[in-house]
């Protein structure tokens, strides 16, 4: 539980710190944009491969049951999704 309070405290702390003074920035190598696009891309695919592979898994549910876990999985996609983007900001777009 400390760990997910932790991660939970950087996260909102991320893009605070990043938008203290920096000094003046340089360009950027290509190769770093790629990777923070590459991360951004795999925290959107993996939300919503999450969504699909449940929408298949519960098929046999019964309708209430299929609800809630599709619910569920809604839920773990948007913290997918806004984990994803608050790493993208706090490490690729606004560091200092």
């Amino acid at each position: 539980m400390r760990w997910l309070t932790a991660l939970l405290a950087a996260c909102v702390a991320a893009p605070a710190m990043a938008m203290a003074r920096c000094p003046v920035e340089s360009v950027k190598p290509g190769w770093f944009v790629a990777l923070g696009y590459g991360v951004l891309a795999i925290a959107f695919g993996s939300g919503l491969a999450l969504v699909l592979l449940t929408w298949r898994r519960t098929r046999a549910l019964r309708p209430g049951r299929r609800a809630l876990w599709l619910l569920g999985a809604c839920v773990i996609m948007l913290g997918a999704w806004l984990a994803g983007l608050m790493i993208w900001l706090g490490a690729f777009v606004l560091p200092c």
